[in-house]
This record gives structure tokens, C-alpha cells and sequence, in this order.
């Protein structure tokens, strides 16, 4: 079975995309039997995501998985997949965003004459704009690209809006989309997600630890800072910082007497819940 795929299966919230790539799978099975005189092309993606949903991280294994495949998509270039966002340019001014997308485009070419991949486009900067001139110039231009290139609208919202099925509805005049909704992990998931990492350490949760982390995690998540995988991955990378920097013998588990820092209504998290956006290392 495919690595990528089986990543990409193992993503929370994500049922929608899941169901997308099995029948990306069966799709390239088929490719795989005939001849066809003509290429099948696959469809745009337009998604409703959340800002620190994790991404980048799935364009990554979107990009390997249907390069793995070969027979899905072409990727030529530097890098398989780059990320955009569009920003809002008024009417009455030069549509600049434009002028800089072709420019990105050209530096994920690299070297090479062209580029092919995947571009993920973040549209909020658009919601409500989308009648405009400049709106249409930029479904124009990719509308003329669209063989060589998947591109990956997002929208940082779970939730359809009449501004934003007005605007799929706009898109899908220009090209072919599919629509999918990525449901930001529940507290149990994200204490999943840590344990995952904690485990690259040689660490394990206990029961208290897992109880007392994820009432720290649900006092996080409803801040507006609150950014997804990145905020968690801070808050573990902090954690791991301080089990191995308070003492020489440190055993494989975690304890809640070890998070006490940690809890809930812990300084760390007063101080957390207005500092979070930052990118973490310590292999989270």
C-alpha cells in the first residue's frame, strides 16, 4: 500500500479529502488498464479549512502521493507545491497579486521553463469581492493554466456562507472544482497529536497527564490565537524542554504531577493564550 496514501488516510477531520483520494486511487487503477487518447484531468480543489489546521503538512503528502502515482498528475519544478495568498487589491488600483503569483510561479520553476504542481491559494482577502474585475482576471489567468497546474483554494472557515457559496459558484464558471471541508481536530485528537510527538522523545502520557492536557487544550483552543497544530506543537515542545531540563533521571512517562505547569489554569497558559504564531522546532 501506498506510504502517502495511508498518511494521508491517518489525517483527523479530514473524511472528505479521504473519500477524494480513494477514488484518486481507483481512478489511477483504471488509467492504469487503458489507453486513452486524451488526459484526464483532475478536478480543482475548493476547501473550507482552518488556519493551523496543518496544511502545509497535507499538501506535502497530497504532492507525494500523486507523483507517487505517476499517472495522476505531472509535477515539473523545484518544489511540487507553494502556497499564495492572494491579497485584496481595490478596483481603481493595479492588480499587483497578479504581477507576484506569476512571479512565485516562476521561482517554484526554478531552473526549468515551467512549473507543475500544486498551488494552494488562500481566497479570504476575496470573500465578498468576488464580482470583481480583478477576480475574474485572476480566474482567467489560472482557467488558461489549469493542465499544468491543481490548484488548492482555501477559505479559514468551517462553515459555508452565502458570500462564500457565491463565490465557489463564481469559480466554478472558470474551472472544474470539488468542494471538501477540514475539521479542525476535537481535544482528544489534538492530545492524539501530542503523543505522537512525545513518543519521537521516548515519551508516553499517562491517564492524568492525557486528562489534565487536554483541559489545557480546550482553554487554548478558544482563544483567537489559537492556531491548530502550531500551538499544540509549542505547547509540546515547551513540555519536552521541561521534563528533560528539571531532572537527570527522567523516566518514559509523563505524569499530570509532571504538567502541572501546563494545567489549565497554569501561568504558562495565561501566558500562552496571547503570544501563539510562531513556527516550532523540537521535531514537533
Amino acid at each position: 500500500m501506498n506510504n502517502y496514501f495511508e498518511q494521508i488516510m491517518e489525517f483527523k477531520g479530514a473524511d472528505e479529502l479521504k473519500t477524494l483520494v480513494r477514488s484518486w486511487d481507483v481512478l489511477s487503477d483504471n488509467i492504469s488498464k487503458r489507453s486513452f487518447d486524451a488526459p484526464i484531468v483532475l478536478p480543482d480543489l475548493f476547501v473550507y479549512t482552518q488556519q493551523g489546521y496543518g496544511n502545509t503538512k497535507l499538501l506535502n503528502l497530497l504532492s507525494e502521493y500523486l507523483d507517487s502515482k505517476e499517472n495522476l498528475m505531472s509535477f515539473y519544478g523545484d518544489v511540487k507545491f507553494f502556497e499564495f495568498e492572494l491579497e485584496y487589491c481595490e478596483p481603481d488600483r493595479e492588480f499587483s497579486e497578479l504581477y507576484r503569483l506569476i512571479d512565485s510561479i516562476q521561482a517554484a520553476a526554478g531552473f526549468r521553463c515551467e512549473f507543475k504542481g500544486i498551488i494552494r491559494i488562500n481566497l479570504d482577502d476575496w470573500v465578498g469581492h468576488h464580482k470583481e474585475e480583478h477576480f475574474l482576471d485572476f480566474l482567467r489567468f489560472l482557467q488558461s493554466n489549469t493542465a499544468y497546474w491543481m490548484i488548492f483554494f482555501t477559505l479559514s472557515n468551517e462553515t459555508e456562507t452565502e458570500e462564500t457559496k457565491a463565490m465557489e459558484s463564481i469559480i466554478s464558471m472558470f474551472l472544474r472544482i470539488e468542494k471538501i471541508t477540514l475539521h479542525m481536530p476535537s481535544d482528544e485528537e489534538l492530545v492524539g497529536f501530542a503523543s505522537v510527538g512525545f513518543a519521537k522523545y521516548g515519551l508516553e502520557l499517562d491517564e492524568g497527564a492525557k486528562k489534565l492536557l487536554e483541559e489545557s487544550i480546550s482553554v487554548l483552543r478558544k482563544n483567537q490565537y489559537f492556531s491548530g497544530l502550531r500551538t499544540i506543537s509549542h505547547l509540546c515542545s515547551d513540555i519536552v524542554y521541561s521534563v528533560f531540563s528539571e531532572s537527570n533521571d527522567v523516566g518514559n512517562v509523563i505524569t499530570a504531577e509532571m504538567l502541572k505547569d501546563f494545567s489549565a489554569d497554569s501561568d504558562y497558559i495565561k501566558r500562552t493564550l496571547v503570544k501563539i504564531k510562531e513556527t516550532v522546532t523540537l521535531g514537533f
